[in-house]
């Protein structure tokens, strides 16, 4: 992993910080270099809010319950399918065993997806959409 540089993933693309500034993201274990990572900030901020407005103006907010439900399923499934990834990944980020990551984290992370999909379909209620200005 030594050497890779992680962007932000923003509008369906990975992108470099505005600022093209980075920061080194070292092992919590030996202190050895795991990557450079992206700075973000306001302009990427800005950036996902929006991205995620006018996913909500167009396609996820034309999904229905039922297909944006199977879309947290499928991302659980991945977490799933992708288990030893996601294991590498966070004991390398976090230092801790694998033993708990495994057993814990990672299971953890698929099991918040399918909690999300199982409540937005099954707990009732309704949702009250404000307007943009309404929210500065």
């Amino acid at each position: 992993m030594s050497g890779a540089t992680f962007l932000h993933f923003i509008d369906n693309s990975f992108v470099p910080s505005a600022t093209e500034k980075y920061f080194d993201k070292r092992s919590p274990v030996d202190g050895s270099l795991l990557g450079s990572i992206a700075e973000g900030g306001a302009a990427e901020v800005d950036s996902a809010v929006r991205a995620a407005r006018a996913a909500l103006q167009g396609s996820w907010g034309r999904m229905s319950l039922a297909q944006r439900t199977e879309m947290l399923y499928a991302v659980a499934r991945e977490i799933d399918r992708r288990f030893d990834d996601f294991l590498d990944a966070e004991v390398a980020d976090t230092g801790k065993p694998r033993s708990v990551a495994s057993h814990v984290d990672i299971p953890r992370g698929a099991a918040n997806f399918r909690v999300f999909a199982d409540a937005v379909k099954n707990v009732p209620g309704r949702s009250l959409r404000r307007s943009h200005a309404a929210t500065q």
